[in-house]
């Protein structure tokens, strides 16, 4: 039988709380305190470091032009630009320990924008001056008519503090429904299988742009972070087992293994105390999987998920902000129009992404709205400045290269929007109708700084 000796805490009966807390300490809590300090003293070196690194950093953002001539050809469907971020997965890096800790290196990523200012729509992407070659290249090699021009950071000049005298803000982030390794639906699902005519999913998002007015402004991010494809394919590979009912063997660690042991001891010992009286039954092969009993749902589920694990990864982030004048701010006409638009990439089987309001998007109810919204609203506007791949929930979620372009691509010939932005040729000089004076914020930071030399 076994007893619990509580004779201990008669000590602290008949003593002050300082007294108690002091005996606490000296009987074995410094070792909880002294965790908790060393954890404190690592996590603040590792963001200094993190910082100082950081502050070493060089961006620069390149406006994407596609010309007509190369939107027109069925080869470059958003199947180029799955294979334009494949290539950017050249990017990942596997640090040293001296590297992580010491120097403060982390993971470079990508941010891949889409940006309506006053209904004029503009392709971005912000990459560290070092991946500029690799951006370059992996975009002509699948658009070799492409006209890239570095430009000025549009959203620089946009509102930090909120609120604001001229301008308001709402916005929000995506965040996934499930587990990240079930798929969203992708381009080649909204390509009828008969006829092959793709109904490009884009095409709502950018007529959502282009009806942005005078003072309106509606921005649209994914930031993209190479990582290592191992982690996520064995999370992949372990829901599916969970699926087909496969058994899954789990690795266990070294202290797992200790405390295990004694454990494995008993059981062997009885076992053969046991079976020394009696015949032991024939032990039956564990049954592989139930794969043959899935209903065709469930099977199709399997099948989504290994189809997403068999391409590149990345950690993915989705923001939306709208940013208008005063007089003319209208939430619902921007927002709920581009929620329901992401929401073609949803389905209920497999994977879902909704807007995040609790947290991230700028709303609040009942208490204190007007100070959480505001604080909200500096926070979102400040990472979406920033590009940040962590701030808001977290790191994000995986999404492979076949989403990513669904997810962000060019247009597809046939979208009527006029105000996508397109060139006629390889170069030439700045189009007539490039608007460079209007609002305050934006425009003027889509005027070239460089155009890079061609061959």
């Amino acid at each position: 039988m076994i007893t619990i000796d509580l004779s201990y805490f008669d000590n602290f009966i008949n003593v002050s709380p300082p007294a108690a807390i002091w005996r606490l300490f000296v009987d074995g809590g410094w070792i909880v305190v002294l965790w908790a300090l060393l954890w404190g003293f690592w996590e603040s070196w590792k963001f200094w470091r993190q910082n100082l690194y950081g502050a070493t950093r060089r961006f620069v953002f390149l406006a994407v032009d596609i010309p007509k001539t190369s939107i027109d050809s069925p080869s470059q469907s958003p199947r180029a630009v799955e294979n334009f971020f494949a290539h950017l997965d050249g990017a990942h890096a596997s640090d040293t320990l001296w590297e992580k800790y010491w120097e403060g290196k982390t993971q470079d990523f990508f941010s891949f924008e889409i940006v309506s200012v006053e209904g004029y729509i503009q392709y971005v992407i912000r990459t560290r001056d070092k991946f500029r070659d690799l951006v370059e290249a992996a975009i002509y090699a699948q658009y070799p008519e492409a006209e890239i021009t570095e430009i000025s950071d549009y959203a620089a000049s946009a509102p930090s503090k909120y609120p604001d005298p001229e301008y308001k803000m709402f916005g929000t982030e995506w965040i996934p429904v499930k587990d990240e390794v079930y798929p969203l639906r992708t381009y080649l699902d909204f390509e009828d299988a008969l006829t092959k005519e793709f109904k490009d999913p884009m095409a709502a998002i950018l007529e959502n742009m282009a009806k942005m007015g005078t003072g309106e402004q509606l921005w649209y991010q994914i930031t993209v972070t190479p990582i290592s494809q191992k982690g996520w394919v064995a999370k992949g590979e372990k829901v599916v087992k969970k699926l087909i009912g496969a058994k899954i063997k789990e690795k266990k660690s070294l202290f797992a293994k200790i405390f295990d042991l004694p454990i494995k001891i008993i059981d062997a010992v009885m076992g053969q105390v046991v079976s020394s009286g009696a015949a032991s039954a024939p032990k039956k092969d564990d049954v592989p999987s139930q794969m043959l009993y899935l209903s065709p749902g469930e099977k199709t589920k399997v099948e989504a998920i290994e189809k997403k694990i068999s391409k590149i990864g990345f950690k993915t982030k989705m923001r939306v902000v709208y940013l208008a004048k005063k007089e003319v701010y209208q939430k619902t006409r921007a927002i709920h129009t581009m929620v329901g638009a992401v929401k073609q990439y949803n389905t209920m089987d497999c994977q879902s992404i909704k807007p995040e309001y609790d947290k991230v998007g700028t709303t609040a109810h009942y208490f204190f709205t007007r100070l959480r919204v505001k604080w909200k609203q500096q926070k979102l506007m400040s990472a979406y400045k920033g590009r940040s791949n962590w701030r808001g929930m977290g790191t994000g979620f995986v999404c492979n290269i076949e989403e990513l372009a669904s997810l962000w691509h060019f247009p597809a010939a046939w979208i009527k929007s006029p105000a996508v932005k397109t060139v006629e040729s390889k170069r030439g000089v700045a189009p007539v109708n490039l608007p460079i004076e209007g609002s305050e914020i934006g425009i003027g930071y889509f005027k070239k700084k460089e155009n890079r030399p061609t061959a």
